[in-house]
């Protein structure tokens, strides 16, 4: 017989396992913003022939002015118009950046403030050679037979198919860069 006084074996009590709510370090695909991964771009507008070839512009424009007696209000108002288109050129500068957002791009000074084009509203990116004559008629902000266009110079650019099948090229002078940073994001794997 059995008594209450006899202890029964000890039954082993259950464990929680916590280890399954702790993150793995197993190798895994690096995504945008895992540690900090940025790519910036920030391009000029200097072409040398343009400048070169503006300024025998207002020089040319001077002179005619001047030969024909013109008034020198009418001088100085020729001047002042290619003075700011100088100007304008000058201070344009295209910015690109791409992160764990999506791809970021502002043309300064046409767009006030910085054009982001979500990872979510993207079908395909990659980096590619383009003729900016023949498929935009040059370069600055342009509208092509493929969509928008945003360069400065160059013939390479990241091109975006975005998932309402509009196209938009934002022009690069690292395309070995940028190529190198878009193939650690998930949709191109």
């Amino acid at each position: 017989m059995a008594t209450h006084d006899q202890k029964r074996p000890e039954e082993p009590s259950y464990q929680f396992d916590e280890s399954i709510f702790k993150p793995r370090d197993l190798p895994r695909m690096a995504l945008p913003g895992d540690e900090g991964l940025v790519y910036e771009e920030m391009q000029p507008f200097s072409q040398l022939w343009i400048w070169l070839l503006m300024a025998f512009e207002m020089v040319i424009m001077l002179i005619a002015l001047f030969q024909a007696g013109q008034a020198l209000w009418t001088v100085g108002l020729g001047l002042g118009a290619m003075t700011m288109t100088m100007a304008i050129l000058g201070s344009l500068k295209l910015y690109t950046r791409i992160d764990a957002i999506g791809v970021h791009y502002r043309m300064k000074p046409f767009h006030f403030r910085e054009q982001t084009i979500p990872w979510e509203d993207i079908d395909q990116i990659n980096v590619r050679k383009y003729s900016p004559i023949m498929e935009y008629g040059g370069w600055g902000i342009r509208i092509g037979r493929n969509g928008k266009a945003f360069n400065v110079r160059g013939n390479y650019g990241i091109q975006i198919v975005r998932k309402n099948g509009k196209r938009v090229l934002i022009g690069t002078q690292r395309q070995d860069e940028v190529a190198r940073h878009l193939s650690a994001h998930p949709l191109l794997v």
